[in-house]
């Protein structure tokens, strides 16, 4: 079943971003992507390495796509939601097990979403809480 989500306008910007969230989950990369503008843009954070920015939302399947491929178990869970006017951010816990290495990983990072209309234009991740919460509001 996949999921249809409202006009991003006022608190629906916050439940159809969670929703998106709860799509990627189930691995349903098309529902992830129907919250996102077509020259929507994804700012991996830069402490990670090779991190890059995708462009577009065929750009963002790829990359998303290539992300969930490597994980055996996936699994984000949003643990608080922020929005600041056009601005959502997601606090995230991730609870996963890498394909083939089956490594165990456990990690807490932050997604901020920058809404324009009724699609989100701009995703910013960050793996400092503190950085993420500045951003928000600067």
């Amino acid at each position: 079943m996949r999921l249809r989500f409202p006009a991003m306008r006022g608190t629906d910007a916050k439940d159809a971003v969670v929703a998106s969230y709860e799509a990627l989950n189930k691995g349903d990369i098309d529902a992830t992507l129907e919250v996102l503008a077509e020259d929507a843009e994804w700012h991996e954070s830069e402490e990670l390495p090779g991190a890059d920015v995708y462009r577009g939302r065929e750009t963002i399947r790829a990359f998303l796509t290539d992300f969930l491929a490597s994980w055996e178990r996936f699994h984000q869970n949003v643990e608080e939601v922020h929005q600041e006017g056009d601005r959502v951010l997601v606090m995230i816990h991730l609870e996963a097990t890498g394909r083939g290495s089956a490594a165990d990983v456990d990690a807490h990072y932050a997604h901020l979403w920058t809404v324009s209309g009724d699609r989100g234009v701009r995703v910013d991740a960050f793996y400092d809480r503190d950085a993420a919460l500045a951003a928000l509001n600067p």
